[in-house]
């Protein structure tokens, strides 16, 4: 038999030495005291769902604010492409907002760089000779008559470079033009039986011509590189590639540019030349309006605020058939948001021009669901009519007429952002009661486990008690017995 303690003690298996099923009777007691538990993880359920629900709808707003905010933008509707007819000639493309038209261009000149070349040398490691070179970029004059004279261009600082026995080779000064981070660039060029020092501008453009100035020091190795295109200059380099500016016809205009790549042109366009063409033949540059972006944006826009709505309405349904609710059927919030943003697409723009005004002047209109849909049909003629400009039904214009997609975002704002924010109260209130529950959770899980002690106590201490009146009533009975079996 279990042996047990005195007084309100425990045994090592409850219920074996009296048949009492201690655990099964906590267990049922427990069962029974599990009531405010499960009140509380029902309740903290209810508060998550309607978190999730929230926060989804709270990232749902977030996308429709964005799609509202690109269709605020006057660079989503006036939106310009380039296409140039001869591409192999030039190209073009449009960096700001500009109007559609058409241009004739010629391109008469393309730009280069100068480029120089020196007398050839045996050897690339033998020595020049030791000086200074002073370089310096700018501006030949036209030849003839007054003579060419050199201007230097005063946007680049003139260079002294040291030539020295350790730098004095064809090799060490081609080092050291290019250490001196001038504006010239220097290479070693072999014909295959001498090497020549060769010198390009990094700039394209007559104004950014070569002068190099030679001080000797001893010898005159040195002065082999000195170049000065002006009357009277000294010039031992020879002229590759002369300095030369683009020159194109704009509509019969001449334009001039160090560059290639002509930003000034035609205003908000930039032109890269790439071939001179015959002399009185043009190419066809087309700006023309491109719709597609701000097509694409009011989709977008039309698109986010569905999904808001749909997703309002998902989290707010009831089924009367089956009697069954949503986690926010009936939640003021989601009423509130449903109204202020239909409220903010239904009314007209106040101020805004006959046929200008309201969505469905785009094609935009609400359906019996509650979501926009759009007329694409419509849309595009709205887009592409020269006499409505419909970025003032979107964007707010500078007269301080408000479009929907300022409208919108404001509204959308008020409800996302800030400390304030219609939605991040609710979030804020929600969390708090979830952490109030999880603190009652606790409170109640230390109050059962001090139920269960008590309850395994008493009914160990009964265990012990009903085992122990067995063990006497077992006694008895064997001395009874034997009473009565003493013979007479």
């Amino acid at each position: 038999m279990t042996t047990a303690t005195s007084g309100v003690g425990t045994v090592s298996s409850p219920g074996i030495g009296s048949n009492l099923d201690v655990k099964t009777i906590v267990a049922q007691l427990m069962a029974t005291e599990q009531g405010p538990t499960t009140a509380i993880n029902n309740q903290t359920a209810s508060y998550n769902a309607k978190l999730s629900a929230i926060s989804s709808l709270k990232s749902a707003l977030s996308t429709l604010q964005q799609a509202a905010q690109t269709v605020n933008l006057s660079t989503t509707f006036k939106t310009v492409t380039a296409s140039v007819a001869d591409t192999s000639a030039l190209s073009a493309s449009v960096n700001s907002a500009n109007t559609a038209g058409s241009y004739n261009v010629e391109v008469q000149s393309l730009a280069q760089a100068q480029k120089l070349i020196s007398s050839g040398y045996a050897s690339k490691t033998t020595a020049i000779g030791n000086g200074t070179l002073t370089l310096d970029v700018g501006t030949y004059s036209a030849a003839g008559s007054p003579p060419v004279t050199f201007t230097a261009n005063t946007g680049v600082a003139q260079k002294t470079i040291t030539i020295d026995s350790t730098n004095n080779t064809l090799e060490g000064i081609r080092d050291a033009i290019n250490n001196a981070n001038t504006s010239v660039s220097a290479a070693i060029i072999n014909d295959g039986t001498n090497y020549r020092l060769s010198l390009t501008s990094k700039n394209s453009g007559v104004a950014n011509a070569i002068k190099l100035g030679v001080t000797e020091n001893g010898g005159a190795g040195l002065a082999q590189l000195a170049y000065d295109g002006s009357t009277g200059g000294v010039s031992k380099l020879t002229q590759n590639t002369a300095p030369k500016n683009a020159v194109i016809k704009v509509d019969g205009i001449s334009i001039t540019s160090s560059s290639n790549t002509i930003t000034d042109a035609i205003q908000g366009v930039t032109l890269n030349l790439t071939k001179e063409m015959a002399a009185g033949t043009t190419t066809q540059l087309t700006l023309a309006n491109d719709t597609t972006n701000a097509s694409a944006a009011i989709q977008s826009f039309v698109n986010a605020y569905n999904a808001v709505s749909t997703q309002i309405a998902n989290s707010t349904a009831y089924d009367a058939a089956t009697g069954t609710a949503s986690v926010l059927t009936g939640d003021a919030t989601m009423r509130t948001i449903q109204a202020q943003l239909r409220n903010a697409l239904l009314s007209a723009i106040p101020g805004a021009s006959s046929g200008l005004s309201v969505l469905s002047d785009a094609g935009i209109s609400f359906q019996t669901d509650g979501t926009l849909a759009i007329d694409s049909t419509k849309l595009a003629t709205a887009l592409a009519d020269p006499q409505k400009d419909l970025s003032r039904l979107f964007v707010t214009s500078t007269d301080g007429t408000i479009g929907f997609g300022s409208r919108v975002n404001s509204v959308v704002s008020s409800m996302i952002f800030g400390t304030d924010a219609t939605l991040n109260g609710r979030i804020d209130g929600i969390n708090t009661s979830i952490k109030d529950l999880a603190k009652q959770l606790t409170d109640e899980n230390t109050r059962l486990a001090a139920v269960q002690q008590r309850y395994n106590t008493q009914f160990t201490a009964l265990d012990v008690m009903v085992s122990s009146m067995t063990q006497t009533s077992n006694f008895l009975t064997q001395q009874f017995a034997a009473l009565t079996a003493t013979p007479k």
